[in-house]
């Protein structure tokens, strides 16, 4: 990640003045003292320095990933940084650095398992802390003090996650139902115009083939005098009732469920999140509700393991025709660190994938490889 991608929130603000007010304070303090060598001091500035590059590189993106290992590596870094300062300096507010990394834990760890292993990290830069400078006065108050303040960084960051995960759901559940009410509607516009066309076949055309009929046997029984006004009306019925054929097969020919509107309505709130490019080669007009629904389900389902489970931002939908069988392909850019495109492990969200694509006759394959994850869906094409 380049320093110029770098991006601060105002949580993040707040952390980064309080390193600075604590590394500022400790500058001021340890300044012409005379335990602390001047070397010890420049050292200290540089923990400070690598503790906020490191904490801006790890708490980038919003939710952090928890499978990003060189993430996780900094975060062990961060706390090493953390026991150096306490054995570098003998201030300690130092500790303060160990509530703002306690913060960044509920992304990388369960939060249960934190919770319990909280006197263990807690205590380890105190005992430290202890042993390097041979202090003990009021020592083990501040260290039980400055846990409750880990706890409660704890706390409050795992009920950030929390609601941040709550929201990405709302937000799921309503572009997914904003996608299926187009569908619904066009479904429901698809059922009126087809019950209107028949009604109009049935009724207008029956009675104007009987009007038609009748005209005829008039125009045979009628006087010489009579046939061209009974003639000219033969020709208008004729004309009505080629009319309303054609306005029939219109009404039926364009009524068909159009999947690529539902698709924008699905993608576009992501704008500023993700690209998403829908490549369209096939005839898709003749889908059927339940194949739109459950196709628009499964690509909402992979636009959304690609949000949450990768750092891609590129997704790519290509639909197209390939003997007698519709493929549907989407792939994203995310790139894995694992290359072994034969394990891809299958939760909930990719086996309902399968079922929905199993509902259809059709079948789903997976594959995650260094370049994105990629989902292959094929069903017999409508017909």
């Amino acid at each position: 990640m380049k320093l110029s991608q770098l991006r601060i929130a105002p949580e993040q603000s707040g952390a980064l003045i309080t390193i600075l007010v604590v590394a500022a304070t400790n500058a001021w303090l340890l300044i012409g003292s005379e335990t602390i060598s001047t070397i010890n001091i420049v050292a200290i500035m540089l923990c400070f320095v690598l503790f906020t590059f490191g904490f801006l590189l790890i708490s980038q993106n919003g939710p952090l990933g928890e499978h990003n290992r060189l993430r996780t590596v900094l975060v062990g870094i961060e706390y090493g940084l953390v026991l150096v300062l306490f054995s570098l300096s003998p201030m300690t507010f130092n500790a303060i650095l160990l509530v703002i990394w306690s913060a960044l834990l509920p992304y990388f760890m369960p939060f249960k398992r934190a919770l319990l292993l909280s006197p263990i990290w807690s205590a380890l830069p105190w005992l430290l802390f202890s042993w390097v400078w041979q202090s003990s006065s009021g020592l083990w108050v501040n260290a039980l003090l400055f846990w409750t303040f880990n706890l409660f960084a704890l706390v409050m960051m795992e009920s950030r996650k929390n609601a941040e995960r709550q929201t990405e759901r709302a937000e799921e559940a309503n572009r997914e139902l904003r996608a299926l009410q187009d569908l619904m509607q066009q479904a429901s516009r698809k059922d009126e115009r087809t019950r209107i066309a028949r009604d109009i076949h049935d009724l207008v055309g029956h009675h104007l083939t009987g009007l038609s009929l009748h005209l005829q046997v008039a125009s045979r029984t009628a006087s010489p005098d009579q046939r061209p006004a009974i003639d000219q009306c033969l020709g208008i019925a004729r004309l009505l009732l080629a009319d309303v054929r054609e306005a029939v097969s219109d009404m039926r020919e364009f009524n068909q469920l159009d999947l690529l509107q539902a698709l924008n309505a699905l993608t576009a709130p992501l704008k500023n999140k993700i690209r998403v490019k829908v490549d369209c080669q096939a005839d898709i007009s003749n889908l059927t509700l339940l194949q739109a629904t459950n196709l628009l389900r499964c690509i909402q389902e992979s636009l959304t393991n690609t949000m949450r489970h990768s750092r891609a931002d590129e997704l790519v939908i290509s639909i197209y025709s390939n003997a007698n069988q519709l493929h549907i392909d989407i792939k994203d850019n995310g790139g894995s660190a694992s290359s072994n495109t034969n394990n891809v492990i299958q939760g909930n969200g990719l086996k309902g994938i399968q079922e929905r694509i199993s509902e259809l006759n059709g079948s789903a394959t997976f594959i995650n490889s260094g370049g994105g994850f990629h989902t292959s869906l094929i069903l017999p094409e409508a017909k």
